[in-house]
């Protein structure tokens, strides 16, 4: 049985949507993925930070409570997708608005000035890095397919002068201490959850960049037919959130 409190901690943030969660394990059997391989990595990620000088639990929650600060104290949270054009984010530059961006749609920013966090799964490349660089705040998910990316990322993070700060996130159907499954399955759609999960209200959120006719310029390398198979889970679970009218067809 899935756990609706997995992403609660301390009381600071909304349970998920339950059929959020329930819809990963639906993507896993769709794909053949397994669960196993997605705790391995997650247990893996979290065992990697256990104790470090930059990124262990006390410091991961300090992360978790200012992401929280910058999205409901904001007057407009604006979650951003790999298909996010510069135009489209233009009118919010410069407004009580914060950025929440899609592992590589940071990309799409010419300052982070406004960016609350990027939500990602390693697959961001030279925008992701860019922005851990600069010591951004990172929601950084693990699943069973990303265990050579995660460590690939944070043996090069480390050494950075300003480390990004982190919070990690899951997909497994139980609790994971010290770890957040905030629903959803694209860094896109997950990206939503965990702005849905810090009780940000639904009038305060845009979203932009969200497409299903085609691989965004920020989108990772893929398989282009698997790419499109994913975003119509995407498309299922932002319709589901309430924010299906602004998906791009």
């Amino acid at each position: 049985m899935i756990h609706v409190g997995v992403a609660v901690a301390n009381g600071m943030l909304k349970p998920p949507v339950p059929s959020m969660l329930w819809i990963q394990s639906e993507v896993r059997e769709a794909f053949g993925w397994s669960e196993d391989d997605d705790l391995k990595s997650a247990e893996g990620l979290k065992q990697a930070l256990s104790g470090h000088s930059h990124w262990n639990i006390q410091q991961r929650e300090a992360t978790l409570s200012r992401i929280r600060e910058k999205l409901r104290g904001a007057e407009h949270v604006v979650v951003l997708g790999a298909a996010v054009e510069k135009t489209e984010i233009e009118a919010w530059v410069g407004r009580n608005a914060v950025f929440v961006a899609a592992d590589g749609a940071v990309g799409v920013l010419e300052s982070y000035k406004q960016l609350a966090c990027i939500v990602s799964d390693f697959d961001g490349a030279v925008h992701l890095d860019a922005a851990a660089r600069e010591g951004q705040d990172i929601v950084a998910h693990a699943h069973g397919d990303n265990l050579r990316q995660w460590s690939r990322a944070l043996s090069l993070w480390q050494h950075y002068p300003l480390p990004p700060h982190l919070v990690l996130s899951h997909q497994v159907s139980h609790h994971i201490p010290e770890m957040y499954n905030f629903g959803g399955f694209t860094d896109g759609d997950r990206a939503l959850c965990f702005v849905l999960a810090n009780d940000v209200p639904a009038e305060k959120i845009a979203i932009v960049g969200f497409s299903t006719g085609k691989i965004g310029a920020w989108s990772a390398t893929t398989i282009p037919a698997q790419k499109l198979k994913k975003l119509e889970w995407m498309r299922r679970i932002v319709s589901e959130l309430g924010f299906g009218d602004s998906i791009q067809t």
